[in-house]
């Protein structure tokens, strides 16, 4: 009876996570941003707010890609605020320029104590923009055409103070195909999609790499000025904006927009343990739900074969049973996690090692839980101590 208790046990667990899968896909596909049609010129004015350092691998796609955008030639000007980038982004900002006259480079200047470079950067260049709609965009995305009609288009339309998108995630390296999958999985498993767009609900997530927001709306809630000190500035901006009684929307936009936001392993550790803890909202739920997410994976992986082995042991109908269920459960575990894989067009045969992504990715997230605990982070050469306000540059 012993294995029986532990596939169904087992089963209902995987049937928990399927269901959360489900939900979230749901809604995402529900909040999926789509191409305006027909096709017709935004009214308001926009100025996109490009905030970098360091980013001369990303800044010439970005801008061209910002360049193209259909529909707001006459009313759309891009602002790339430069953080004392020293790989040659500046230069090639400039050059961009000669090309597009709506594109002009602004030094963000030394970074202040109390201030995170990118809030920073994102405030300066929100103190200089006159336009209805301010839009911030990262360096590592590339638009489609359509991309910023449509969302000012949806941003009108459901009366929206502030609009964040998620681009598709492109995955090159193995440790990226490996580590993000799983990690946006127990991000999924962390939060429900259809409260983040409920105005009566508290929960709020958002992504950095677009936001558009009513330029009334983002300075009523403060601006950057009032979370210079976040991580996770776009989290934080968005919650003052919606607890402020502003609409605030999280929208899929992976036909409109790309990203890659690691190459390596170092970047997207670097990367992860910088902002896992801030998605997730403390240290212990970050730990908990890594390991959480460890366990279940191994399980998958262990359990259907230690029942049927003491299947073999003691033919019993229970145990047999049982290890019908675990089979039945774990092929659902997979099932989710192959999903996944899908949605980030990935081979599945990365499936195979679905133990290891989810065990990388409960280090990773111990490790995040522990700086933050140390009041410590490390970013784009810049280390930020929480405790004193204060940041260094290293070199």
């Amino acid at each position: 009876m012993t294995m029986l208790l532990a596939g169904l046990v087992w089963v209902c667990i995987a049937g928990s996570v399927l269901l959360v899968a489900f939900r979230q896909f749901t809604a995402h596909r529900a909040g999926t941003l789509r191409s305006t049609e027909p096709a017709r010129p935004v009214s308001g004015g926009v100025t996109i707010i490009v905030p970098v350092r360091n980013e001369m691998a990303n800044i010439c796609a970005c801008l061209r890609s910002l360049s193209a955008q259909a529909g707001v030639d006459k009313n759309m000007s891009v602002m790339v605020v430069d953080d004392e980038s020293r790989d040659g982004t500046a230069a090639a900002v400039s050059l961009a320029a000669l090309a597009d006259p709506r594109i002009r480079l602004v030094g963000a200047g030394p970074l202040p104590p109390g201030w995170l470079g990118k809030p920073h950067a994102c405030w300066i260049g929100a103190l200089q923009a006159e336009t209805e709609w301010l839009c911030f965009i990262d360096a590592d995305v590339r638009a489609e055409p359509d991309l910023l009609r449509a969302a000012i288009a949806a941003a009108e339309q459901q009366s929206v103070a502030m609009l964040s998108l998620t681009p598709f995630q492109e995955l090159g390296s193995f440790w990226e195909r490996l580590i993000i999958p799983a990690g946006m999985m127990l991000l999924a498993c962390t939060m429900d999609l259809r409260r983040i767009d409920d105005p009566a609900a508290p929960e709020i997530s958002a992504n950095g790499q677009f936001l558009l927001v009513r330029r009334t709306a983002y300075f009523a809630a403060g601006g950057h000025l009032a979370v210079r000190h976040e991580v996770c500035e776009d989290k934080a901006l968005a919650a003052r904006i919606k607890r402020g009684g502003g609409r605030f929307r999280l929208l899929g936009a992976e036909h409109l927009a790309r990203t890659r936001m690691y190459t390596d392993l170092s970047s997207l550790r670097q990367g992860l343990t910088k902002n896992a803890t801030e998605f997730i909202g403390d240290g212990f739920s970050t730990v908990a739900a890594g390991v959480a997410g460890a366990v279940v994976a191994w399980a998958a992986l262990l359990l259907p074969a230690l029942i049927s082995l003491a299947v073999f042991r003691e033919p019993t109908w229970a145990a047999a049973a049982g290890a019908l269920l675990a089979l039945a459960g774990s092929a659902v575990v997979v099932g989710v996690h192959c999903g996944t894989l899908r949605y980030f067009q990935l081979p599945l045969g990365y499936g195979l090692l679905l133990p290891f992504g989810y065990t990388a990715a409960a280090v990773l997230a111990c490790e995040s839980a522990l700086r933050r605990r140390q009041g410590s982070i490390t970013w784009k050469g810049r280390r930020y101590d929480f405790e004193r306000g204060a940041s260094s540059d290293r070199p």
